[in-house]
């Protein structure tokens, strides 16, 4: 008898942390909370085929570029990745 109540106890308690996750990621796909600090959704997203913004990046080098400057004269591929 006492190990039924602990073993439905922990199924309680497990739905509840699974109901909890899905709360929680429900509530950022829709961007009612933010997922961090850096988290940018209300500015806007790029899909595959839309013109980049005309950003204004440092290299490795430290010396600012704008992508207005490359794609002036040839076609630019953005790719976003680790550099480590």
């Amino acid at each position: 008898m006492k190990l039924r109540k602990i073993m439905v106890g922990l199924v309680i308690i497990l739905l509840l942390v699974a109901g909890a996750g899905v709360t929680y990621v429900h509530l950022l796909k829709t961007g009612r909370i933010k997922y961090n600090q850096y988290d940018r959704r209300r500015q806007g997203m790029l899909r595959a085929g839309d013109l980049a913004p005309d950003l204004l990046l440092t290299t490795f080098q430290g010396e600012p570029l704008r992508l207005s400057s490359l794609w002036k004269n040839k076609p630019l591929v953005l790719v976003f990745a680790s550099c480590t």
